[in-house]
Protein backbone atom coordinates (compact mmCIF):
# COMPACT_ATOMS: atom_id res chain seq x y z
CA UNK A 1 0.00 0.00 0.00
CA UNK A 2 0.88 3.66 -0.72
CA UNK A 3 -0.11 7.51 -0.31
CA UNK A 4 -0.08 8.55 -3.83
CA UNK A 5 -2.02 11.94 -3.66
CA UNK A 6 -3.02 14.57 -0.46
CA UNK A 7 -5.51 16.85 -2.47
CA UNK A 8 -7.78 19.71 -0.73
CA UNK A 9 -10.96 17.84 0.65
CA UNK A 10 -14.23 18.20 -2.24
CA UNK A 11 -16.00 17.46 1.70
CA UNK A 12 -16.60 21.04 3.54
CA UNK A 13 -16.10 19.86 6.89
CA UNK A 14 -12.99 17.78 5.58
CA UNK A 15 -9.32 19.90 5.49
CA UNK A 16 -7.65 16.84 3.18
CA UNK A 17 -8.40 13.61 1.17
CA UNK A 18 -5.52 11.00 -0.08
CA UNK A 19 -5.45 8.85 -2.21
CA UNK A 20 -4.43 4.88 -2.05
CA UNK A 21 -2.21 3.08 -4.92
CA UNK A 22 -5.25 0.26 -5.00
CA UNK A 23 -7.74 3.35 -5.39
CA UNK A 24 -9.13 4.03 -1.70
CA UNK A 25 -9.53 7.39 -0.74
CA UNK A 26 -9.85 8.75 2.96
CA UNK A 27 -11.00 12.16 4.10
CA UNK A 28 -9.58 13.80 7.10
CA UNK A 29 -8.58 16.75 8.93
CA UNK A 30 -10.99 19.15 10.17
CA UNK A 31 -11.40 22.16 7.73
CA UNK A 32 -9.94 25.23 9.49
CA UNK A 33 -8.43 23.64 11.79
CA UNK A 34 -5.07 24.08 13.42
CA UNK A 35 -2.47 21.18 13.67
CA UNK A 36 1.37 20.11 14.13
CA UNK A 37 1.90 21.66 10.75
CA UNK A 38 0.77 25.68 11.40
CA UNK A 39 1.25 25.93 14.87
CA UNK A 40 4.58 23.68 15.61
CA UNK A 41 4.04 23.43 19.01
CA UNK A 42 5.40 20.36 20.41
CA UNK A 43 3.00 20.09 23.36
CA UNK A 44 -0.12 20.20 21.18
CA UNK A 45 1.23 17.67 19.20
CA UNK A 46 1.77 15.33 22.18
CA UNK A 47 -1.70 16.02 23.77
CA UNK A 48 -3.39 15.12 20.29
CA UNK A 49 -1.24 11.44 20.51
CA UNK A 50 -2.16 11.40 23.60
CA UNK A 51 -5.77 11.80 23.65
CA UNK A 52 -6.57 10.05 20.44
CA UNK A 53 -3.98 6.79 21.64
CA UNK A 54 -6.70 6.91 24.52
CA UNK A 55 -9.06 5.79 22.63
CA UNK A 56 -8.97 2.00 21.75
CA UNK A 57 -10.41 1.99 18.35
CA UNK A 58 -8.12 4.86 17.16
CA UNK A 59 -5.27 3.05 18.72
CA UNK A 60 -6.07 0.28 16.85
CA UNK A 61 -6.34 1.79 13.78
CA UNK A 62 -3.19 4.17 14.43
CA UNK A 63 -0.64 1.58 15.65
CA UNK A 64 -1.76 -0.91 13.06
CA UNK A 65 -1.38 1.08 10.49
CA UNK A 66 -5.31 0.78 8.98
CA UNK A 67 -5.92 3.11 6.50
CA UNK A 68 -8.70 5.44 8.08
CA UNK A 69 -9.01 9.27 8.70
CA UNK A 70 -7.69 8.23 12.60
CA UNK A 71 -4.11 7.46 10.75
CA UNK A 72 -4.10 9.96 8.01
CA UNK A 73 -4.68 12.40 10.81
CA UNK A 74 -2.13 11.10 13.32
CA UNK A 75 0.60 10.33 10.98
CA UNK A 76 -0.05 13.38 8.10
CA UNK A 77 -1.27 16.02 9.97
CA UNK A 78 -0.03 15.34 13.83
CA UNK A 79 3.70 13.15 12.41
CA UNK A 80 6.79 13.80 13.52
CA UNK A 81 7.43 16.49 11.34
CA UNK A 82 5.95 20.17 10.20
CA UNK A 83 6.37 19.28 6.68
CA UNK A 84 3.10 17.23 5.15
CA UNK A 85 5.50 15.76 2.54
CA UNK A 86 7.84 14.55 4.66
CA UNK A 87 4.74 12.75 6.48
CA UNK A 88 3.73 10.92 3.65
CA UNK A 89 6.89 9.86 2.83
CA UNK A 90 7.36 8.70 6.45
CA UNK A 91 4.14 6.85 6.22
CA UNK A 92 4.67 5.59 3.09
CA UNK A 93 7.93 3.91 4.37
CA UNK A 94 5.95 2.37 7.48
CA UNK A 95 3.65 1.12 5.00
CA UNK A 96 6.31 -0.96 3.06
CA UNK A 97 7.36 -3.00 6.42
Amino acid sequence: MKIVRVVESPILTKRFRVFLDNGDHYDFGLDGGSTYLEHKDKNKRNAYWARHTANRNESHLIYNLIPSPALFSAFLLWGENTSLDKNVEYLNHLFKR
